[in-house]
């Protein structure tokens, strides 16, 4: 059975279940009552706080099922039943004489048939529905409506805090008294349709109300008592002569009916108003009346369905025709039968007021003591979950016995309960602290009871209107919040879109913000401040939003209103046009007018506020009715609150006084207030809401407008020219109009104080000056002080600040907080992204890069050791040879240093002996390490410029090949210098030496290369990853404030208290927060004041006069269209031809190795922990380079900045535009890397080991380069005729890989196994400091490894072009060169592979759209050379340079792509794709490259594959656009490990494999953190597959970011509750792969 049919059979059939089930609710009547707490408060937290709150709900939907099939049941219905009850007056005379002798009890007869199926009262109440006819309440509505008021009494004559109600009735000594009849005769009266209840909503022909003797019978069967007062609690009730048993219930009761179950109802039908006595302060107080609800909502339930908007169209025509007459004149007398309206009102309305005056008093604090179980009533009263059955109901019942109540005794009643009668008193002394906020709230409720309309004039659709313009008022919401947000009753109907669109603009989701609704303009003419569930804070948002939309505040204009009402409570108008309502009204401005100087105001601004609107509230009900013609407040002909506002009251000592004259004198202290003190836009001006006021009571009543004449003559002139010329409005626009004249004589007072403030700041300083400088010239005026502080002001705002003490003049260094975080982000992007349908089903992850590398390292390592594998005899050998070569060309202090280096690691040599050979023993240094290299500089330009004047007379084959023999004529010089590198180093190594040195196997030697975790072939780099990414938020701190910072940060992490950011953080790996921005930190870059200057510029000669222009351009000697090439090769030759020469033998300079400096540890520290992780013995050598491990990671940051700023915030698609990746240079990141680049600068030219070995790198980079040889390639090179100092600085220490070994090895390599970026990188390192800023040097190495780069993507694509031949053009190129020698060493094509090949590109354009990464690359690196970057943070950090910065285009697709390579090959002045590749010179070289590459591969088998790849932005996988098709896929896919299905599946974004977050044993390998570490160098960005949320790991931390998938609505649906499709959002899912990409997670 349906809920419908159970619900009609018990209203029905078995009336005594419900009789029962109104019994039981008296249980739960008044349930978890509090009591206010006055001593000491003691900690008790109430868990099942909201348990009465589930209760209730479960109640009130039984209610509601309850209530609908008592008004579902029609007449036809009923009278299909049978009658068994028919008889008639005399009938029920006979039976009076028939009465039992006992009083007060039942028989068992009479007892037994109360509980039957159908009673007496049951068939008597359908037989009078009958009789009634007209009337459209059904009578079984109207039995379970006297049911519920029966057991409400029944309820309140046990109720401790009114006491029991038998004292209402005498109870007579009589024994004659047979209560069945006296059940009966009250039957009869029902069936007879006798009015009993003749209620004030009955107004006569005329709408006029008639007094309370007219309106009130004397028909109830109690007798009339005024004086009655009802007591609290239990010995009060039990003195008045009820015999209760325990529990205060009777023997009767408990057997099932009491004594107003058979004489009828007692209290409610009192004829006089009670004086109840109470305070809710010192008594029990329960949100919980589900009696009273239950009542409200049979009362609300018959209203709509008479005029309601599902009334029957005939019902409504009929009610609105003549709504006076019966039976909708007295509705509410024919709905609560055997009730009067002061009884029902005054005992009714008791128990909900009493639960508002609890609310007041805990926003008051009085329930303080109490702890949070108050507070949390009451948000749970109010909240939307509860109030539609609760708190709205309340107020409805409320409303109700408002509109039965004397308005005058109905608000003092309020006030009473409020504890505020003493409040009209007019007494200046404030009685309690409290006061202020209880007045607040008693105002508040009688406006609410006044102008509520959710159960009693608006439609369900209004209903829905005002909620939604309700929540959006607070704050822009998303669908499911505004559903959320909705009462349960309207979040259904059908008309939510349409009425959500109505109000309401949609905005998509974009970015991290889902789908929003916004409130459109108009509608915030609907803000309603006097809402039930509005609180203060949602209040004070709604206000400043209303006011950023207005510029006028809410309180001003969005006055409460008289609307539409259900026409029995029309009548509730007369509470806000009373006497008592004027009365307390005229109180709070005499309160407001005239303070107490000793004590508070007991009328603050609040108040005065909520009494205005209340009195704005009235005269707008009496502008209705002067409009209408409706007499909804008038009594006795006149309206009490337009009557009375002229009264005089004596006030003593401040005369007489009526409510006109107080509003006037409030309007005038508030203007006078106002001219004195400008308030701020959004405050309220409450002079001219006063003024509006006063003149609608002049309007409306003419002694008002007499008085007013008297007291405020201007304001009776306004009305009048307002009237006379019919504009309503000219008194709004007069209010803006002397509002904006205000404002600007406002503004023009500020800025004179402000001016005042400044000269005497600048004479105070002047002051000062002149004390201290008695010379200054006095007569200087205080405006050229002002200027000179300004620009002292402006030079400060430059000048780096610590962030923790800002202390300007501490001579403490200052670095800028950094985060060195490893990456693979060129790996992944040159990978490509997965698919989510291409992943494998094993779900093991593709092999990473490292570990191809590793496999690689160790075939390389074994062949190339096998070759060096020597005996004792021929190490002894090697050594003496080396010391011989080196004893003929060094210095003698240098010869030591080498044998003792010898000696230290090579222990078991002991007969290694000097030549006696006699020299110049005088040495001779001449130059610094940094003049030197400008020494160098310049010899280098001059003999490439004559290696370029000598190029057309040599052969062009041999021209820059470096032959067999002349690898061993510079054998001697390639010695000294290695030998000058040991030299240096034996410093170091004996202050930590190492193991005695053994001759090692080729076995050890391979073990430790393949320990060389490098994860590319880039020769060097951090284990693990791809590099280094270097990032800055920008702030600056002293490391003295640093290092106190992070000893308090380390302190409350061993106390174990948790800080903000701490599951963020690791202090054990040194990171920490930005003490300002909270961004994520773990090292500290110095900024000293020698990094801000630009880089060296070189020395000025004749060929490079015009090289140092912000953007790179030829010279004037030179053609733009030609290709440099041989420029580049000539200047490498030259650097080694250089670093060669006996000149700068002699003049090198024998420093010994400078320290670190101490502000540059923290960063290398980290660094080194990055590079060399655990390898202390490798730390403490000397043998790593500062200045290179700094270069590796600066050039990785370029690449990844570079890889950034092709992807965009908002959008899958690409971001081609140069000009955003010049915006990059401009940020804190571009200004760190600036620094670095500074900092890199200076620290080449530290010490004389990098020196070195920067030039043995420029030495075996000009040889691969140039000649295409390798020194490796040799193989008794190694220990022979030179690599003898090679092979000592290899062996000794075989198992440690150092990285100036490595970085060599790099150096020699074939030019295309390298990329092209990372190789002009490298060789600008190697090469003297003064080359970086060299403009036509930088053009010319650009040149040259872009011929490099476009080399290596005619390689990748050979097999892909085969077809594109004809294209090419000429036959004789580079392209069929490089075809020829392909199809003639096939192995050297494995080494190249692409991912990305775009086929609607011809041949060139597909060349020059993978070229265009290296272009992009190389442009970022010449901006950051010679951009000034300011300071971050300062002015001039905000200031763009308008040629570098020009505005992001937005074009996209091939053709833009390709019109931005344009761009940088006229920046760089690259010749065009075809002369390039047909150049003679440029096939030559190439050539000689590729035979490089083919003997490198044959010898050392490089088996890896090198990508070539475009300039496409870095993406995630590829997911598809509806989540199920993901969701049928992965969610029940088997863990690869262990075979089960996971509990909380992760996909891998990154590489498509499937995770877990939870950690097992079993499946360590698969846990989001061991995957993370492998995947993305601890960077893991997984998919929740469950919660469709994203998981970012980063290392051992964890952190959630939204939802990619949104449904139609643009809404996350976490853990997919709502079970909506959901689709994704490819610009919030761009926005992540952005994040990533720039390093942000």
């Amino acid at each position: 059975m349906s809920h419908s049919i159970v619900i009609k059979y018990l209203c029905q059939g078995r009336r005594d279940l419900v009789r029962t089930w109104m019994k039981l609710l008296a249980y739960v009547q008044g349930m978890s009552p509090q009591k206010r707490a006055t001593g000491s408060h003691i900690e008790e937290e109430d868990e099942n706080m909201q348990l009465p709150f589930f209760l209730g709900h479960l109640l009130a939907n039984i209610h509601s099922l309850l209530v609908d099939g008592a008004f579902s049941v029609t007449s036809v219905e009923e009278t299909n039943e049978p009658a068994s009850f028919s008889t008639s007056k005399t009938e029920f005379e006979d039976q009076d004489s028939l009465r039992h002798a006992e009083v007060g009890r039942l028989s068992r007869a009479s007892s037994v048939s109360s509980i039957t199926g159908k009673s007496t009262l049951s068939h008597a109440s359908r037989a009078a529905e009958l009789n009634i006819g007209s009337f459209p309440i059904p009578s079984s509505a109207l039995w379970l409506t006297f049911e519920c008021l029966r057991a409400i009494e029944n309820w309140l004559g046990l109720d401790n805090t009114v006491g029991p109600l038998g004292v209402l009735s005498p109870k007579t000594t009589k024994g004659s008294v047979n209560n069945s009849i006296a059940l009966k005769r009250t039957l009869y009266k029902f069936r007879r349709d006798k009015d009993i209840f003749k209620s004030r909503t009955a107004p006569s022909s005329n709408y006029r109300l008639t007094n309370s003797s007219e309106v009130l019978g004397k028909q109830c069967s109690l007798p009339s008592n005024s004086s009655l007062n009802i007591g609290v609690g239990l010995g009060c009730g039990r003195s008045m002569g009820l015999d209760a048993g325990p529990g205060g219930r009777d023997d009767n009761m408990m057997e099932g009916e009491s004594v107003a179950e058979l004489e009828g109802l007692q209290a409610l039908s009192w004829s006089d108003w009670p004086n109840i006595t109470c305070d809710v302060s010192s008594q029990d107080i329960s949100v919980h009346i589900p009696l009273h609800r239950l009542l409200s909502m049979i009362l609300l339930t018959a209203l709509k369905q008479c005029y309601g908007e599902s009334a029957p169209s005939s019902m409504v025509s009929a009610s609105s025709a003549d709504p006076s007459t019966p039976p909708y004149g007295n509705f509410l007398g024919h709905i609560l039968r055997g009730c009067h309206p002061y009884g029902f009102s005054a005992f009714l309305m008791e128990h909900p007021l009493r639960i508002r005056v609890f609310c007041a008093e805990v926003r008051a604090g009085m329930w303080r003591r109490n702890g949070d179980d108050p507070i949390l009533s009451i948000e749970c009263y109010r909240s939307v979950r509860w109030s539609e059955l609760g708190q709205d109901l309340d107020i409805f019942l409320l409303q109700c016995c408002a509109a039965l109540a004397p308005p005058d005794r109905y608000v003092k009643r309020i006030l009473e309960r409020f504890g505020l009668l003493n409040y009209l008193s007019l007494d200046l002394e404030q009685s309690s602290e409290h006061e202020p906020t209880l007045v607040v709230e008693m105002l508040t409720l009688l406006i609410q009871i006044v102008k509520e309309r959710r159960f009693c004039g608006l439609t369900t659709t209004e209903c829905l209107q005002r909620e939604l313009v309700y929540k959006l008022c607070i704050g822009d919401a998303t669908r499911s919040q505004l559903v959320e947000s909705l009462p349960r009753d309207i979040s259904k109907i059908n008309e939510l879109q349409e009425i959500l669109d109505t109000v309401a603009e949609y905005s998509n989701p974009s970015g991290m913000t889902q789908g929003m609704y916004k409130l459109r303009s108009a509608y915030w003419k609907e803000l309603d401040l006097y809402h039930p569930r509005l609180n203060s804070r949602d209040l004070q948002v709604s206000l400043e939003r209303y006011f950023h939309v207005f510029s006028a505040s809410a309180f001003t204009t969005q006055l409460p209103k008289w609307a539409n009402i259900y026409y029995p409570l029309r009548v509730i108008a007369q509470i806000a046009t009373c006497e008592t309502v004027l009365q307390t009204v005229r109180a709070v401005l005499f309160y407001a007018v005239f303070k107490d100087n000793l004590g508070a105001s007991r009328a603050p601004d609040d108040v005065v506020l909520t009494a205005l609107h209340l009195l704005a509230l009235a005269l707008d009900i009496c502008q209705v009715q002067r409009t209408y013609g409706d007499l909804l407040c008038d009594v006795g002909n006149k309206i009490p609150i337009l009557a009375f506002a002229c009264e005089d009251i004596c006030t003593n000592k401040y005369g007489d006084q009526s409510m006109i004259s107080l509003l006037v004198l409030l309007m005038r202290i508030h203007k006078k207030e106002n001219a004195r003190n400008f308030k701020e836009a959004g405050n309220i001006n409450l002079s001219y809401l006063i003024g509006d006021i006063l003149k609608k009571f002049a309007e409306f009543e003419s002694g008002c407008m007499i008085k007013l004449q008297k007291l405020a003559p201007e304001l009776v002139n306004q009305l009048s020219q307002s009237i006379a010329n019919g504009d309503t409005n000219e008194m709004e626009s007069a209010s803006d109009s002397e509002t904006e004249k205000r404002k600007v004589k406002a503004r023009e007072r500020q800025a004179a104080i402000l001016e005042k403030m400044k000269a005497q700041q600048c004479k105070f300083l002047a002051s000062i000056n002149s004390s201290g400088d008695d010379d200054i010239d006095d007569t200087k005026s205080g405006q050229d002080i002002c200027d000179s502080c300004n620009e002292n002001n402006s030079q400060e705002s430059a000048q780096v600040i610590c962030s923790l003490c800002r202390d300007q003049s501490s001579s403490s260094p200052v670095s800028f907080l950094v985060l060195l975080q490893k990456s693979r982000l060129l790996s992944l992007v040159e990978r490509g992204p997965p698919s989510w349908e291409q992943v494998s089903s094993s779900g093991k992850e593709p092999a990473s890069k490292s570990t191809t590398s590793i496999n690689q390292l160790s075939q390389r390592s074994s062949i190339s050791g096998g070759s060096g594998m020597i005996s004792s005899s021929q190490l002894v050998d090697v050594i003496q040879n080396a010391v011989n070569d080196f004893d003929l060309l060094g210095q003698p202090r240098e010869v030591n240093d080498f044998l003792e280096f010898i000696r230290a690691h090579f222990p078991s040599i002991k007969n290694v002996q000097l030549p006696y050979i006699s020299k110049d023993t005088r040495e001779k240094t001449v130059f610094s390490l940094e003049t030197l290299e400008e020494h160098m500089y310049l010899r280098i330009r001059g003999k490439s410029c004559a290696i370029l004047w000598d190029s057309d007379s040599q052969n062009k084959d041999d021209f820059f090949s470096i032959t067999e023999g002349s690898l061993e004529s510079s054998s001697n010089a390639e010695s000294l210098l290695l030998g000058k590198y040991i030299a240096a180093l034996s410093k170091q190594t004996l202050k930590n030496p190492s193991a005695p040195g053994n001759v090692h196997s080729p076995s050890d030697r391979a073990r430790s290369e393949s320990n060389r975790l490098h994860p590319e072939d880039d020769g060097f780099g951090p284990i693990g990853s791809d590099g280094i990414c270097v990032s800055s938020c920008g702030h600056a701190v002293h490391q003295r404030c640093l290092d106190r910072y992070l000893s308090s940060l380390r302190q409350w992490y061993g106390r174990r208290i948790v800080r903000e950011g701490g599951h963020i953080v690791d202090l054990d790996q040194g990171e920490f927060l930005c003490p300002v921005c909270r961004g994520l930190a773990n090292s500290v870059l110095p900024a000293s004041s020698r990094n801000f200057r630009r880089v060296p510029q070189p020395p000025t000669i004749s060929t490079v006069d015009s090289m140092y222009a912000d953007t790179p351009s030829t010279s004037s000697d030179r053609d733009a269209s030609s290709l440099r090439l041989q420029d580049a090769l000539s200047i490498l030759k030259s650097a080694a031809d250089v670093a060669r020469s006996n000149e700068i033998r002699k003049v090198f300079p024998m420093q010994k190795n400078v320290g670190m400096r101490p502000d540059f540890e923290p960063v290398f520290r980290v660094l080194s922990g990055m590079y060399f992780p655990g390898q202390d013995k490798m730390l403490e050598s000397g043998r790593i380079s500062h200045a290179i491990i700094l270069w590796d990671a600066l050039k990785y940051s370029i690449i990844s900045a570079e890889i950034a700023t092709r992807s965009r915030n908002n959008s899958s698609s690409a971001n081609y535009s140069v000009s955003a990746l010049y915006k990059e240079i401009n940020s804190t990141n571009g200004f760190i890397l600036s620094l670095l680049l500074n900092v890199t600068q200076s620290m080449r030219t530290e010490n004389s080991l990098c020196v070195l070995l920067r030039l043995r790198g420029s030495q075996l980079f000009a040889e691969s380069i140039c000649s295409g040889n390798s020194p490796n390639k040799y193989p008794n090179y190694r220990w022979k005729q030179g690599g003898g100092m090679l092979y000592i600085l290899e062996n000794a220490e075989a198992e440690i890989q150092y990285p100036d070994i490595q970085f060599w090895e790099h150096a020699s390599e074939p030019v295309l196994a390298r990329d092209a970026f990372s190789s002009l990188m490298w060789t600008l390192f190697c090469l003297p400091w003064p080359f970086l800023s060299c403009k036509e040097s930088y053009l010319s190495l650009v040149h040259a490894f872009y011929v490099v780069n476009i080399t290596k993507v005619i390689i990748t694509n050979c097999k892909k072009w085969q077809s594109h031949r004809s294209d090419f053009g000429s036959h004789d190129c580079l392209i069929t060169d490089i075809y020829k020698f392909i199809g003639e060493h096939g192995e050297a094509q494995h080494c190249f592979d692409s991912n990305y090949i775009n086929p609607a590109y011809d041949v060139k354009d597909a060349i020059r759209s993978l070229s265009f990464p290296y272009l992009r690359r190389c442009a970022f690196l010449w901006k950051l050379i010679n951009h000034s970057n300011p300071v971050p943070f300062s002015d001039g950090a905000n200031q763009l340079d308008g040629q570098l910065y020009a505005a992001d285009e937005v074009m996209e697709g091939d053709n833009f792509e390709l019109s931005e390579v344009e761009k940088l090959e006229k920046m760089f002045n690259i010749p065009p794709l075809g002369v390039i590749i047909t150049d003679e010179k440029t096939r030559l070289v190439a050539l000689r490259w590729l035979h490089h590459l083919s003997e490198g591969s044959e010898a050392h088998k490089f088996y890896s594959l090198l990508k070539c790849t475009p300039a496409v932005p870095f993406r995630l996988m590829l997911l598809p656009r509806l989540y199920q098709d993901l969701l049928q896929r992965y969610i029940k896919k088997h863990c690869p490990n262990c075979g089960t299905v996971p509990e909380e599946p992760a996909l891998c974004l990154l590489c498509g494999k499937m995770c877990s977050p939870n950690w097992k044993t079993c499946c360590r390998e698969s846990s989001c953190q061991t995957h993370g570490m492998s995947c993305g160098a601890g960077i893991g960005v997984f998919l929740l597959i469950r919660r469709t949320t994203i998981l970012l790991q980063r290392s051992a931390r964890q952190t959630l970011w939204p939802s990619p998938y949104l449904d139609a609505f643009g809404e996350e649906d976490v853990k997919m509750h709502r079970g909506r499709p959901l689709f994704l959002n490819e610009e919030r899912y761009a926005a992540l792969a952005h994040m990533v990409a720039s390093h942000g997670a």
